[in-house]
């Protein structure tokens, strides 16, 4: 059991420096981790203003995650093809189509992969009202174990591919995000001709791809929950 809580604030890479002394000082393990990974992301999803408003109309901010991604990893571009179909492509993704679409429950419900130095985590988060969280994680919950389990259909997966390989040149329309690229490929020593092959690579995805990268990264009963709100 993860007997407390503890929550950071401040810039995700301050974790990639303390993972190593919660693991092997503290003796954190991973559900420890992916608790304090959540806490990072309630506290800076909710804030203090929107915190007064989701109490005072009984919303409940959710996240769900654990730690999944480091950069770098083989299996980046399968796992972004594959979260933009399970809960990143908006209201053409699955989570979207279950969660709201069908049920009402949120407005908003996504899923994403912050890659890291050190793993970072997957999450899942959405606002949904007091009386049917319950049913809404539950909701949530099966469609990642429906994804895990059954991976992409082929018309998801080309319609994902075309996406990302489309909307590949927006990431590089200004001096900034080129330099915010180049920064990351120095930081995290990717490839020199990262850039030059990610529509590439994003291409070359398959099911089957996306299926192993999430059972290799993805594991349910590692996933940790947090809700924001009392009784």
């Amino acid at each position: 059991m993860f007997a407390a809580l503890l929550v950071f604030t401040g810039h995700f890479a301050f974790f990639t420096y303390l993972r190593p002394f919660l693991e092997q000082v503290a003796g954190v393990g991973v559900n420890g981790l992916s608790a304090i990974l959540l806490g990072y992301g309630i506290a800076n999803f909710v804030g203090t203003s929107l915190a007064g408003r989701v109490l005072e109309h009984r919303l409940r901010p959710m996240l769900i995650g654990m730690p999944a991604l480091r950069r770098g990893d083989p299996d980046f571009f399968a796992l972004q093809v594959g979260n933009y179909i399970l809960g990143g492509g908006g209201f053409v993704s699955r989570l979207v189509r279950e969660v709201r679409e069908k049920r009402g429950f949120a407005y908003s419900v996504y899923s994403q992969f912050v890659p890291m130095a050190q793993p970072g985590p997957f999450l899942i988060g959405l606002q949904t009202r007091k009386e049917q969280a319950g049913e809404a994680l539950s909701v949530v919950r099966e469609v990642l174990a429906a994804f895990l389990a059954e991976g992409p259909s082929e018309a998801e997966l080309q319609a994902a591919r075309q996406n990302l390989a489309g909307s590949f040149p927006l990431r590089l329309d200004s001096n900034r995000k080129i330099l915010d690229n180049v920064a990351a490929i120095a930081f995290y020593g990717l490839p020199l001709d990262y850039l030059d092959r990610y529509v590439e690579n994003i291409e070359r995805v398959t099911a089957a791809d996306v299926r192993a990268a999430f059972a290799r990264h993805i594991r349910l009963d590692d996933l940790v929950t947090v809700v924001v709100g009392g009784e």
